[in-house]
């Protein structure tokens, strides 16, 4: 499950040792690894395979986990969304903000992961917690990843290519704000005052395209921002309400990542989230799986959509089917986490 790089030139017993530990005899390569430690105390790479065999043998209590918060939830865009999906997984939360919570198991939420953070994970992971971390924020992929070999599996945001082939790395859509969530009914498109509704900054990547092309469809509102969360953004409730009566919502790339807080705040609303695509990069089918939400790859194309689609009396059709959709994912996501979870704790 976990996956980690040696140092550069391992010796040789090291190297003897690696190879009893691959081929599954631990208890020979446990004694080679406490042979190593005996004599290079700070050789990390036989700390790491020497606690790894521990944990191994280590009895597993079926338990909930404690939650831990490394900031504060109350702050975080992200809490209500986070709780729904592992509510299933944790018996508690606990909020740190010190790096210095350990019990076991545990499922910590981190962002902006630095190098600094490492050796808490390391700490936790020597005194043979299990350690599932929840690593949020990440968009461009420039946090450092040095946490990771020391937890049993990760949760994150933003899928990417190259951590894809990682058995214990666990992709979650953003979700939507907190507070954006109210459970009622959507509204069905023909009492929505809006034909597109779009609230946010127009200056990060595609967005200028995006208005440009969306303003020659009739009908829409926009309110633009000076920024990601800043004083002249809607409130959450007044975001909400333009999402509640607005029938389409053009969902731009953010800043970097082709995902955003918007699709899935679109979905709950009950509207239809137009998404992006690129060539040969289909990013929310392969995010999500087979899904009706309209993607397209130039704002053009989602002017013809729309055009189309009310001449052909299909927009509540292609509405409902996205909120469907996203009804059924959203619990059958909940089921995959938890029992990925629940996989992780009992083989640490």
């Amino acid at each position: 499950m976990r996956h980690t790089l040696l140092n550069p030139a391992p010796s040789d017993a090291l190297k003897r040792a690696l190879e009893r530990f691959e081929s599954g005899f631990y208890f020979e390569a446990g004694n080679q690894l406490s042979d190593i430690l005996a004599k290079e105390p700070g050789n990390t790479d036989a700390a790491f395979y020497y606690r790894l065999i521990e944990r191994k043998f280590a009895k597993k209590e079926p338990r909930k986990a404690t939650l831990v918060w490394q900031f504060d939830p109350a702050q975080a865009w992200e809490t209500d969304w986070l709780r729904l999906m592992l509510a299933d997984s944790v018996a508690g939360e606990a909020f740190d903000n010190k790096w210095a919570h350990i019990s076991d198991p545990m499922i910590v939420i981190d962002n902006r992961l630095v190098p600094e953070k490492i050796s808490y994970y390391r700490e936790a992971f020597n005194k043979g917690v299990r350690i599932i971390l929840v690593h949020l924020s990440d968009e461009t992929f420039r946090d450092d990843l040095g946490a990771y070999k020391y937890c049993d599996a990760v949760i994150r945001n933003y899928h990417s290519e190259r951590l894809a082939a990682f058995s214990n790395i666990f992709t979650l859509p953003l979700g939507y704000k907190a507070g954006f969530t109210r459970g009622e009914t959507p509204k069905p498109s023909s009492t929505r005052k809006y034909m597109w509704g779009f609230a946010g900054d127009s200056k990060k990547l595609t967005r200028a395209e995006m208005l440009a092309e969306m303003n020659k469809v009739p009908g829409g509102f926009t309110h633009l921002t000076s920024g990601f969360g800043a004083a002249d953004a809607l409130s959450t409730a007044d975001y909400r309400a333009l999402l509640d009566d607005s029938v389409f919502a053009p969902s731009p790339s953010g800043w970097s990542n082709i995902d955003s807080f918007r699709v899935y705040e679109a979905l709950e609303a009950g509207c239809i989230p137009i998404v992006e695509q690129r060539p040969h990069f289909v990013y929310f089918t392969t995010l999500l799986g087979p899904h009706p939400i309209p993607t397209i790859e130039n704002w053009a194309d989602a002017v013809s959509l729309i055009h189309k689609l009310n001449g052909a009396n299909e927009t509540e059709r292609v509405r409902l089917a996205c909120a469907n959709w996203w009804a059924d994912y959203k619990p059958k996501l909940k089921t995959r986490l938890t029992d990925f979870i629940s996989r992780a704790f009992e083989n640490p």
